[in-house]
């Protein structure tokens, strides 16, 4: 029972992360380094701990060799939330008997404590690893990792520190009739889009609503949104997509599977039935989704300027500065305000790689009805700064979770099972010991 009451004591600290970093309460990030102490004094006796600006924490297991680390990674910051609409309070950590409620649950402090009870129980056990396996667990992962991810991985560049593999928060075990098989799935991410969020500004003339020009600063950016959404980027079939459409092909009918194994000569057949889900459209494109708004400071006013920010999901081939030269080609006049977060798309790990078959043969054991799979992330996590130091990086979260579960991940009544916590530590458990 430890394992529940340090997962419900690390939900109660509320470590909510802020794009403005004055805005966020850094003294509940401190408590949460003190309650990694006082909950695993055993790793921090035998293992080395280094705190990256401030609040990340980077530890070192040392293992048996000098042959190139593993890194295992988790982020401690989450998502804010009130108590309307939840069950039991975001903050509360409440245990039902049957789930642990609580903002975190799942994204993403379930893993991390996860990691560190297999870790400590590795640890009881005398356990020495075959070589160095590394951990590090970042505080601003919501809002972009450049704090927390982005230094730790500066630190690992500055102290020469190359990993075999990275594993990540990620994919989950799902069901698989949401791409049409009967067992369930364990979706590897191999990559992951580039998260870009830019401010979009138009001008236009100030004055008395009464007597309107012909376009308004809010009229063209109504204008701007409409075609952007109205004119996407092109569609196509990435060799990521063709790995997880190839993976899926022993499971179809031998017609279906010829499609699938042929996924760029069917490519038109194979778009259309993709964009009819919003999840699977996600990763035939770059995606660009309006989320804010802001113009005008009253009812009757014509404003000079009017703003929009999108968030702008760049698929691996694309470029940022690509996408803009799309955006301009649609002919509207606007300037960008402000870039406030840029990432290129990251590269694409083996699908072959020492990681992935560990990965794939870790799950077999902890989840033997399901089939893994590579597959691209469309959202974004701390593992794309890693990829600058590791040889490959692999995205997963072993829970298996319905797609209402999948919801509550920055959402309402976001809760983790008890059995699914503890095939966690199962997993991270035997992902450690059996390492080659």
């Amino acid at each position: 029972m430890d394992a529940i009451k340090h997962l419900q004591d690390a939900i109660r600290l509320a470590t909510v992360s802020h794009s403005d970093p004055y805005e966020a309460d850094w003294s509940a990030f401190r408590e949460f380094g003190e309650f990694m102490a006082a909950a695993y004094p055993l790793i921090h006796e035998k293992m080395e701990l280094q705190r990256v600006n401030d609040f990340g924490l980077v530890y070192r297991w040392p293992g048996s060799s000098e042959e190139k680390p593993l890194l295992l990674t988790a982020h401690y910051d989450v998502v804010a939330a009130t108590d309307e609409d939840w069950q039991h309070p975001p903050f509360s950590g409440h245990d039902d008997g049957e789930k642990i409620w609580g903002r975190g649950t799942l994204d993403d402090k379930g893993s991390l404590i996860a990691i560190m009870e297999a870790a400590n129980s590795l640890l009881e056990a005398d356990y020495i690893p075959p070589y160095d396996i590394y951990f590090a667990f970042g505080f601003d992962e919501e809002v972009g990792g450049e704090l927390g991810a982005q230094e730790i991985a500066n630190y690992f560049q500055k102290k020469k520190i190359h990993f075999r593999y990275v594993l990540d928060e990620g994919g989950a075990v799902t069901e698989g009739k949401s791409l049409g098989v009967a067992p369930d799935l364990a979706v590897i991410g191999i990559a992951e889009k580039g998260n870009n969020s830019l401010r979009f500004l138009f001008r236009g003339e100030e004055g008395h609503s009464a007597t309107p020009p012909k376009s308004s600063a809010v009229g063209k950016m109504a204008a701007f949104i409409h075609d952007v959404e109205n004119k996407p980027p092109k569609l196509r079939i990435t060799e990521t997509l063709a790995a997880t459409l190839e993976a899926l092909a022993p499971f179809k009918s031998k017609a279906e599977a010829f499609v699938l194994r042929n996924p760029q000569l069917f490519a038109p057949i194979l778009a259309r039935i993709l964009l009819k889900n919003k999840q699977t459209a996600a990763m035939l494109r770059s995606t660009i989704a309006f989320t804010m708004t802001e113009a005008g400071t009253g009812h009757n006013i014509l404003p000079r300027t009017a703003s929009c920010v999108a968030n702008i999901r760049i698929l691996q081939g694309d470029t940022v500065e690509g996408i803009l030269d799309h955006l301009r080609s649609l002919g509207h006049d606007f300037e960008i305000a402000e870039k406030i977060m840029i990432n290129e798309a990251t590269a694409i790990s083996d699908v072959n790689g020492e990681g992935m078959q560990h990965t794939k043969e870790t799950i077999a054991k902890i989840f033997p009805d399901a089939v893994a799979l590579p597959y691209l992330m469309v959202g974004g996590t701390d593992c794309r700064y890693y990829d600058q130091v590791a040889d490959n990086a692999y995205r997963f979260l072993p829970n298996k979770l319905s797609g209402k579960e999948l919801d509550t991940m920055h959402g309402r009544g976001e809760c983790i099972s008890h059995e699914n916590f503890y095939k966690m530590i199962e997993f991270y458990t035997e992902f450690m010991l059996n390492l080659r």
